[in-house]
Order: structure tokens, then C-alpha cells, then sequence
């Protein structure tokens, strides 16, 4: 799907694009733009454009020159030009650093421009909200930004001090404030906060109180009345999912090899015992 030295970069070069969005969006602005200033060995991301039509997709940095746009844009950041300014600069960047016979076979550089300004709203224009009757005029547009991200989890041997000071996911916890890295990595401070905070352990629990019933499988969940406000669209209470028949997760994936291991040595041994007859 991807070319990894070509197609992932550092979480933390999103900063760029937030800080171009913040500039033309100005400093009257009622939101900023979340700026992701974690450490450059945090995590890496790319992103894939999709035709949510005929599915056909293609990252991003395979046919956008990522290195040399990010540059432009970071170019267009420090001269803290106008809007219109920095719209217009943004559009001359993409138009030179665009490959199109390396893009989707139906995307167009009007396309990437608006799907850009759409993301991170650089001229100003009303693409409607994500949410309530503005959100099925926004999803009109033909294409989907997917972005894909990961983390490099740390352990007792990888551990690294300078990104863990840097760290941007904070978790409010009984002793304070504490990073998700130090929380949640090395040392393990998630350990010692719930161990010191716990009511009971689920040995206790299950002794004081029973085990609770488990309503999976299709079990009926009984409730002391049925009664509820939720307002339910027919389409999807009728909506039925088609299950593939192939293995959804590594847990069903295992069961198949052994039931084909199973099948393939109880054909061998139907073969051999026709034979011996």
C-alpha cells in the first residue's frame, strides 16, 4: 500500500499545516488548530487520498513532491502574508510540486487544492459542518483524506527520557496530571496509581458480589422495562451485514489453519486406509 521510506513521516510535521491554517485563519479566529509538538521519534504518519466511488486510492507523498511542499509551506508560514496572499502561494506550491500521472486516475489539482482548503480552511469557504443537516453536503466531495498513524510504543529497553518530556497526550489521574508516555510505558506509573487507588481486586470483587452475566452470542439482555426515546432510522434497523468468509482476525485465522491442518491429515489418513484396503 505504501513505500515507507517515501510515504511515512514524523507526527510532529503536522505542525507545519497547523500553523499554516492558524496563519490564515487569523488572530481573530474563536478556535486554533491543534498542533501536534510531540517528540520527531513519537510516531510516524502518512496520508492516503481515496475515490469513494470506484475506491481507487493512491498516499499522498506518491504523487505530491512531500518534502519539498512541506518546505513551500513552512516558506509560506514565516511570511505571515495576507489570507488571499497565502491561499494563492499555497495553490502555486501544490500546482509545482503535483505529479497527476501518479494520482488517482480521477483526481485533479482543483480537486487536491479544495480538499486541502477543505481540511484545514484556508480561504474561508463554507464547506457545512460535520454534524446535523450540513454534513450530507459536506460529504458530497467524490474523496476521502485518510490519515493513517502510528506509535513507537517504548518499553524498559527503548526507553526514551527527551520524548517522554515531550510528550502531548496528558492523563488526569488521582496524583496529578501525568504524560501518557510515563503513564503508560518503562516504569509503568499505570501500575502503581491504580494499584494505590483500587477499591478491591477482581478476585475480591467477584467473591463480595458474583460474577456478572455476559450478554454476547445473541443472549437477550433482559431489562426491567423496554421503553426508550431513541429515535431509530428504519435504512438502518433493516440494514443486515454481510459477513466475508474470510478470517477477520488473527484469532479466526488461527482456527482455519488448524481446521485445514485437521481436514488435509484426515483426508491422509482416509487415503491410506483405502490403500491398505
Amino acid at each position: 500500500m505504501t513505500e515507507p521510506l517515501r510515504d511515512w513521516f514524523p507526527l510532529s510535521m503536522m505542525m507545519v499545516f497547523s500553523d499554516l491554517a492558524d496563519l490564515a485563519h487569523g488572530a481573530g479566529a474563536e478556535w486554533g488548530q491543534v498542533s501536534c509538538g510531540c517528540h520527531p521519534d513519537c510516531g510516524v504518519g502518512t496520508a492516503v487520498m481515496i475515490d469513494k466511488e470506484t475506491r481507487e486510492f493512491r498516499p499522498i507523498p506518491e504523487f505530491i513532491d512531500f518534502p519539498r511542499f512541506v518546505r513551500d509551506v513552512r516558506n509560506i508560514t514565516d511570511a505571515a502574508r495576507s489570507k488571499v496572499f497565502t491561499a494563492g502561494m499555497l495553490f502555486l506550491s501544490l500546482l509545482r510540486n503535483y505529479r497527476p500521472f501518479r494520482a488517482p486516475s480521477r483526481l485533479t489539482l482543483v480537486d487536491l487544492f479544495n480538499k486541502f482548503d477543505k481540511s484545514f480552511g484556508i480561504t474561508g469557504k463554507d464547506y457545512g459542518k460535520n454534524f446535523g443537516d450540513d454534513a450530507l453536503e459536506r460529504r458530497k466531495d467524490p474523496w476521502n483524506f485518510l490519515f493513517i498513524a502510528g506509535m513507537h510504543f517504548q518499553d524498559l529497553f527503548t526507553y526514551d527520557f527527551q520524548r517522554t518530556r515531550m510528550c502531548v497526550i496528558p492523563y488526569g489521574t488521582q496524583e496529578g496530571e501525568i504524560s501518557f508516555c510515563a503513564y503508560n510505558t518503562g516504569h509503568g506509573w499505570r501500575n502503581i496509581i491504580e494499584h494505590m487507588h483500587a477499591n478491591s481486586s477482581v478476585k475480591d470483587w467477584y467473591e463480595k458480589m458474583g460474577r456478572h452475566d455476559i450478554h454476547a452470542g445473541n443472549k437477550d439482555l433482559v431489562l426491567p422495562e423496554y421503553n426508550h426515546s431513541l429515535q431509530l432510522r428504519k435504512d438502518d434497523v433493516d440494514r443486515v451485514r454481510t459477513r466475508s468468509s474470510k478470517p477477520q482476525t488473527s484469532l479466526e485465522e488461527r482456527l482455519m489453519a488448524k481446521r485445514t491442518a485437521r481436514e488435509a491429515n484426515e483426508e491422509k489418513q482416509e487415503d491410506k486406509l483405502v490403500s491398505l484396503s
